[in-house]
């Protein structure tokens, strides 16, 4: 599925939210220079699928979509922070083609101005008097740095295995998604066992995500740096069924060798189709998941279909995406 096919199906009433979205700082006191540094850099471009997929998900629930904007801004924002610290921790020098924040200014400037975003939106959202938005989204930044930190160790140690790998996804990427479920479920007043249903949902598309996005790294027609996790000395999804089906391989990795010294293309194909066949799996849950919460959550059966349709293709377009 394009990209073009996916937002043309996206009702017009939030295309025309997104389009008002305000991305930036809020607070009227801030470091104008800390804010420059921020709208130049990790606030400027990408897909906005996070804010996205909180407004449909929002629809899905039939709320006022004016009451999501301050979800959706949360979570973008938070994905910026996120962004702001993994090119410190990563010692990244481009991101999307352009000089990284690391590199625009110093790695002391892009952690504090990371932090920054991240109590930005947790002073946002206590304006919204619903403590459950506060905790989950505390949960989400705690979830990212743990994830990181176990990405660290796994990378140092070179002890990997499909369920690590697995974790760090849910975490990095899992706890973002599950947001965009999450938080719209709460501001519809959903039990406790639909929130957790949004919050498994969530997991499985933030997974797949992460996963096809492994794949996107040996593709030619993706616009993301070729074998980037490679050479931060990250090994991904693809790269360890890759390692799998070269023992002799993985073995001169496990005793320190680097893997881009060691990188041929014997059974990489074999090794995306794997990961590929995971994803859709987790794709296929999501889906399932989606018609439990419509029913446990009591939405109304007449137009269910209509508010679902969105949902259903987005979760498409992130299992065929090429980009």
């Amino acid at each position: 599925m394009s990209v073009k096919f996916f937002l043309e199906t996206i009702p017009l009433s939030i295309i025309s939210e997104m389009k008002n979205l305000q991305l930036t700082v809020m607070d009227q006191s801030v470091n104008k220079e800390m804010e420059k540094l921020l709208a130049k850099t990790v606030l400027v471009g990408g897909k906005r699928l996070r804010p996205i997929m909180t407004y449909l998900f929002g629809d899905f629930f039939s709320i006022q979509l004016s009451k999501i904007t301050p979800l959706a801004r949360a979570i973008e924002l938070v994905h910026a922070a996120s962004l702001s610290h993994d090119d410190v921790v990563d010692n990244a020098t481009t991101r999307r083609g352009t000089p990284s924040i690391n590199i625009v200014s110093s790695n002391q400037r892009a952690v504090l101005a990371g932090d920054y975003l991240l109590a930005d939106v947790i002073v946002s959202l206590s304006r919204e008097n619903d403590i459950n938005l506060i905790r989950e989204m505390s949960l989400v930044i705690q979830a990212l740095s743990d994830g990181e930190w176990l990405q660290l160790n796994a990378s140092e140690s070179r002890k990997y295995s499909r369920e690590i790998i697995e974790e760090i996804a849910l975490k990095k990427t899992g706890s973002v998604i599950s947001w965009c479920c999450v938080a719209p479920a709460y501001r519809y007043g959903a039990s406790a066992s639909v929130v957790e249903y949004c919050r498994e949902l969530g997991h499985n598309i933030g997974i797949a995500f992460q996963m096809i996005d492994d794949t996107l790294d040996f593709s030619d027609k993706s616009q993301k740096d070729h074998f980037l996790d490679m050479e931060n000395g990250i090994i991904n999804s693809v790269i360890y069924e890759w390692l799998q089906m070269n023992p002799e391989i993985n073995e001169a990795f496990k005793k320190g060798k680097k893997i881009t010294d060691l990188w041929t293309n014997n059974k990489l194909q074999e090794a995306v189709e794997v990961v590929r066949e995971r994803a859709a799996k987790k794709l296929a849950r999501a889906n399932e998941l989606l018609e439990v919460v419509a029913q446990e959550a009591g939405l109304d059966s007449a137009n269910i279909a209509k508010k679902m349709a969105p949902l259903k293709s987005m979760i498409r377009f992130i299992g065929e995406r090429s980009l």
